[in-house]
């Protein structure tokens, strides 16, 4: 039985189970506590993205409870991520181990920011752009020697790609050095340290490594086995936390959802929609734009020059709508319609406005014949959705109302589009291109107990971790 009250807690975002699994011959340390089950899966939120997902696992509420469903569009050219995440700060699993006396040491929590009072140290960077290292005790911190920390959004191009993945193994590797470095200088009950570089690196670096995706280079292909030594790195990064603070320290490390090949197929929910007489289109003048736009999109992604194409587009004002497909049908938003939910990813969703239906029965025929109407939906025979359900289904909380009326999710090849392309239900990802790595449902949590085999979920991450360290939940 463990009876050790110290906690050493790591995310490393993104880390795939299953990539994990299906390479286990070319790890050491991995192949082991998987061997021991002390390597296990671990399912991620619904829809399964680092902001509500890192957000559940800080706080231990579902995403219904704390109403964090932001994710991040590496795509997206005028919109920021602008998020609230001030239900992180007085109920992440730290704050609930200071008020108990826990003495903590938490580096680099991703959208925890700025830095607040805890007992100990904090360090940490700001979400996405702008903005400094923060610490709730400077005169402890050199920033002069700091790395770059927090969220970071970059779009490296093909040219670029190799810089990207070398420079961001040796921040990857920075990160860890300088936790090590203001761990050891003092003494501390937990400690938490975040690492967000392989959701980055699997994000763009996924076409060089699989051959079957159908973006991937066929020759003067550098970049080819570069997840897979990302992987040994973080590897190698846990062994060491394990060789040097595993007899004092319960260790563990998981991720906040796993990570594979992007969907390359979409699914044009809109069309969907319309050929079910549910919604309609404004006219056929925006149809036509939005015919002419995909084709185009089409034929980039032949050619292999989607890149190219919409960084020119990017300069007229009207890209971003256009992009978006808002413009093709009416602002008054109707009695239903596909919000812009999770990206072109396999959750999706669709709103069904209440106070537009005359009773609530009205209302959930509707939803129940959406909800029919999806699930018989197929590509070439064969159904694209592993399920449909109301909001409510999946989680209960006083935030539901964040999701749309309806959720559903799709086979990992298909990702919502909410644009029109003539007729067409399905058509392909031309963005795959540029983002070829997408998460996936599965993710990882490893360590140096028994009990990781039980977790199952981020749901019950916090309570785990609050009480291996000696602390108490409500």
């Amino acid at each position: 039985m463990n009876t050790k009250k110290k906690t050493i807690m790591v995310i490393l975002d993104g880390l795939d189970y299953e990539f994990i699994e299906k390479n286990l011959e070319s790890f050491q340390l991995f192949r082991k506590l998987h061997k021991d089950k002390k390597l296990c899966p671990l399912e991620s939120v619904v829809p399964a993205d680092s902001i509500p997902s890192w957000t559940t696992i800080y706080t231990g509420k579902n995403p219904a409870e704390h109403g964090v469903l932001e994710s991040i569009d590496y795509l997206d050219f005028k919109n920021k991520v602008k998020g609230d995440y001030s239900v992180i700060q007085g109920n992440s699993f730290w704050d609930v181990l200071c008020k108990q006396g826990k003495r903590v040491f938490v580096f680099n929590p991703f959208m925890a920011y700025p830095a607040w009072d805890v007992n100990g140290l904090m360090i940490c960077g700001p979400v996405f752009e702008g903005g400094e290292v923060s610490t709730n005790h400077p005169e402890q911190v050199d920033l002069t020697t700091m790395p770059d920390i927090g969220g970071m959004v970059e779009q490296p191009t093909n040219k670029e790609m190799y810089d990207f993945y070398k420079n961001t193994m040796e921040l990857s590797q920075k990160q860890f050095d300088t936790f090590h470095k203001y761990f050891t200088k003092e003494s501390y009950d937990f400690a938490f340290l975040g690492i967000t570089t392989p959701d980055r690196m699997q994000h763009f670096l996924w076409r060089y490594n699989d051959p079957a995706d159908r973006t991937h280079p066929k020759k003067n292909n550098r970049l080819m086995g570069s997840i897979l030594e990302m992987y040994r790195l973080m590897e190698r990064n846990v062994q060491k936390i394990m060789d040097d603070y595993g007899e004092s320290y319960n260790i563990v490390v998981i991720s906040d959802h796993g990570h594979g090949r992007r969907c390359e197929k979409t699914f044009y929910v809109n069309q969907w929609l319309i050929d079910q007489g549910i919604t309609k289109d404004k006219s056929k003048k925006k149809r036509t734009v939005e015919y002419a736009k995909n084709t185009l999109f089409k034929i980039m992604a032949t050619m292999g020059c989607v890149r190219s194409g919409t960084q020119f587009f990017k300069q007229f004002k009207f890209a971003h709508k256009v992009k978006n497909a808002d413009y093709v049908f009416s602002s008054d938003k109707g009695k239903v319609y596909a919000p812009k939910f999770d990206g072109t990813n396999p959750f999706g969703g669709i709103m069904v406005n209440r106070e537009k239906f005359s009773s609530d029965e009205e209302y959930e025929a509707m939803r129940q014949k959406i909800i029919d109407g999806l699930l018989q939906v197929k590509d070439h025979g064969k159904p694209i959705m592993i399920w449909v359900k109301r909001r409510e289904e999946i989680y209960a909380g006083e935030k539901v109302a964040n999701y749309p009326d309806i959720v559903y999710r799709m086979l990992s090849e298909y990702g919502v589009d909410r644009g029109l392309y003539g007729k067409r239900w399905f058509g392909i990802n031309a963005m795959h291109e540029i983002v070829s790595g997408g998460h996936q449902f599965l993710g990882v949590i490893m360590g140096n107990r028994e009990d990781i085999k039980d977790v199952n979920s981020v749901l019950n991450m916090h309570r785990y971790i609050v009480e291996i360290s000696g602390g108490e939940t409500k």
